[in-house]
């Protein structure tokens, strides 16, 4: 079956939205030097039997990118100044703390400032990565909706540029099935 007209459609959506998901996660400032969700969101339009599948891929992100989308509620019990993030996302934090390490191989990778104290020590790299991770815990994750407005908004603008690019496909196979 020829659907050259549906996979070109179908690669214009995929690459529009990875672009304006890619804008989003830089605006937001969701991009490092490791960044594995910037570098590896992606997509790849496959031909199969029943016709044509548009897949979105996340690479090393593939455990996280849903939270970095719909961001995590916290689970509460911050106090000072702060203010509660993650506000609609299906995803909540459950414990006081972020898991034991996570935050420390961050801080590894991400290349933060020392941290000293009030008294102008040095704060140790586990006290600080014990801090962090309960301030996420406690207050949440942003949303950055990265994938789900993109994809969301090109559907609507490109719509009727699919359902056409597909018509015409059918238009092609049909003529090839009644000119036999």
């Amino acid at each position: 079956m020829n659907i050259d007209n549906t996979v070109q459609a179908m690669q214009k959506l995929g690459g529009k939205v990875v672009e304006d998901g890619r804008r989003i996660l830089k605006r937001k400032n969701k991009t490092t030097s490791r960044n594995t969700l910037y570098r590896d969101f992606d997509y790849l339009v496959k031909r199969t039997q029943e016709g044509v599948e548009l897949i979105f891929e996340f690479g090393g992100a593939e455990d996280y990118w849903d939270f970095v989308d719909e961001g995590v509620r916290g689970s509460g019990g911050f106090k000072g100044s702060g203010k509660m993030r993650g506000r609609g996302s299906p995803f909540k934090f459950k414990g006081k703390n972020i898991k034991r390490g996570v935050i420390d191989r961050w801080i590894v990778y991400k290349p933060l400032k020392e941290a000293r104290d009030k008294k102008g020590r040095f704060i140790p790299r586990k006290s600080m990565a014990f801090l962090i991770g309960r301030a996420i815990a406690q207050r949440g994750l942003t949303r950055t909706q990265f994938f789900t407005r993109p994809l969301t908004e090109q559907l609507k603008k490109q719509a009727d540029a699919i359902v056409e690019a597909f018509g015409n496909d059918l238009d092609k196979q049909l003529e090839l099935v009644i000119g036999k």
